[in-house]
């Protein structure tokens, strides 16, 4: 196996009637028992701690173990997981009842006490990656074991959504306790999932499902990798979408399955606004003028998914802005920004993951098309988890990234909002706060979206973010991996692999 492999296998004895655990095939073919699963994913998880977790990668084995309060059902709605029912006495008080008979895979039971637990580690910790979304709990009561009874300061429109991962994955209070810190790279026992963790080699590790015997994770960086794994059969399912150069010969293949959907996630590069020469946002607009969004679509990404320009993608369309002033490219605008900053050139360095060929050469683009306009960009590859290392202590002038998103636009508090966990640029808007708070405190869906419609006018205008592509979500895998989910739930919907089997062929 290659460095960082991981593994997940059955959880033995463990009692779980999540709604992923319970399988409702329509298919006439009776799913096969046994088999492993090999999927590769593009980075090696990272840490599995909730309380620190923040890459999708971590998730994507974390949600194979560790169930949650909520998730996402086929049509993007937010459904109970380990809630059996939620009933709101009013606005902002949440009163859940739990599913009976759940067991963590350590002996405990996963009860009211182990909700409250969980929520509470996150509720405590300022430095929480998901302090914002659970910050406004002002009481959790658990009058018996199954019921869970939150309060908040105010009606907060997406929490549960913010409960179908982040803070809302419940692990064994005991387990956590026992483990430390060692539980950001070991979560034996934590879970309640169909999988149990087993190991970390170099960086994670689990193994067996309902009806696989074992799912094993590999870690291939190069995304070309990745798809002769695939399509060799060495490898059953790809995580990420596959190289975008190669989709539409993917569609033709035999023995593979491409599904699509459109997706709710985008890339981006981030502007350090406390830093030369980003902290002027007239150099922060001339930036994203001087980009060519549709050549950048259609030369890198070959014409798969859609140019963007606002973090609220199409996909969410009763809150998306179709404005999308930054959709064609503007050196005219570029340049006179740059001049009403006192400057006729700039130079600035873009750090980007030296993993992504994608990337790179979206990177190698952009810069040639930006000197037009006068700026003049040096590119430096790093180590992904340098790249977030650098991110998170803001040493950076700017940095090329990529965002999962979410089904609810709320997920932009974490980017936009200041003091918020992924805020690298460290950008602060009085204003932008205001709307976002006001989108989080009312369950109107008018109201929500014209809070998010005001924000997209504001952060077109200050752009501590550059958005410019929205990528769809493909699933590829072999043509005899059945039931493989292609939905929302974490990423690229790995929560739900103990509904997958293998055909005999």
């Amino acid at each position: 196996m290659p460095a960082g492999t991981t593994s997940v296998g059955g959880a033995s004895g463990s009692a779980t009637s999540a709604p992923s655990a319970q399988t409702t095939q329509s298919r006439a073919t009776k799913p096969v028992k046994g088999g492993t699963l090999n999927v590769v994913m593009s980075r090696a998880a990272t840490n599995f701690d909730p309380i620190r977790q923040n890459d999708a990668f971590s998730s994507t084995v974390l949600n194979t173990v560790v169930d949650t309060l909520y998730e996402i059902d086929s049509k993007g709605s937010v459904v109970g997981r380990l809630v059996e029912k939620t009933e709101n006495p009013s606005a902002n008080v949440y009163v859940m009842t739990l599913r009976k008979g759940i067991m963590f895979q350590d002996g405990t039971p996963l009860n009211a006490e182990a909700v409250k637990f969980n929520l509470e580690r996150h509720i405590q910790n300022a430095q929480s990656v998901r302090h914002q979304d659970v910050r406004d709990i002002t009481s959790i009561e658990t009058p018996d074991a199954s019921t869970v009874k939150i309060t908040l300061k105010t009606p907060f429109a997406p929490f549960a959504s913010k409960l179908t991962g982040g803070a809302g994955y419940i692990l064994s209070p005991t387990a956590i306790q026992k483990l430390g810190e060692g539980i950001q790279r070991d979560i034996t026992g934590a879970g309640s999932g169909a999988y149990k963790f087993v190991s970390w080699q170099k960086d994670a590790a689990g193994e067996a499902l309902p009806y696989l015997d074992k799912l094993v994770f590999k870690p291939f960086p190069d995304e070309n990798a990745r798809l002769i794994n695939v399509k060799t059969g060495d490898a059953d399912v790809m995580v990420g979408n596959p190289p975008y150069k190669d989709v539409a010969d993917l569609k033709k293949e035999t023995g593979l399955t491409v599904d699509e959907v459109a997706g709710i996630g985008y890339s981006l590069f981030m502007m350090n606004t406390e830093k030369e020469p980003f902290n002027d946002v007239r150099v922060r607009r001339a930036f994203s003028y001087a980009i060519d969004r549709a050549q950048i679509r259609k030369t890198v990404y070959f014409d798969n998914g859609k140019l963007l320009d606002t973090p609220v993608p199409e996909s969410i369309s009763w809150a998306h802005d179709k404005a999308a002033p930054y959709a064609r490219r503007d050196i005219a605008k570029a340049k006179s920004e740059l001049q009403a900053a006192g400057k006729n050139s700039v130079k600035f360095t873009l750090q980007i993951s030296n993993a992504s060929p994608e990337l790179q050469a979206v990177a190698e683009l952009v810069k040639d098309q930006i000197k037009e306009a006068g700026l003049e960009m040096e590119i430096q590859l790093l180590e992904f988890a340098t790249v977030i290392a650098n991110g998170a202590a803001r040493q950076f002038q700017s940095l090329g990234l990529g965002w999962t998103g979410d089904i609810d636009p709320d997920t932009v508090y974490a980017l936009y909002r200041s003091g918020a966990g992924i805020n690298y640029p460290k950008y602060a808007n009085p204003q932008v706060d205001k709307l976002l708070d006001d989108a989080r405190q009312t369950v109107d869906q008018s109201k929500r979206a014209e809070a998010y419609k005001q924000f997209q006018k504001i952060v077109w205008d200050e752009q501590p973010y550059l958005v410019y592509f929205n990528a769809p979500q493909i699933a590829t895998y072999r043509k005899n991996v059945q039931s493989y989910p292609n939905n929302y739930n974490g990423y690229w919907g790995p929560r739900d692999f103990d509904k997958v089997w293998k055909a005999i062929r």
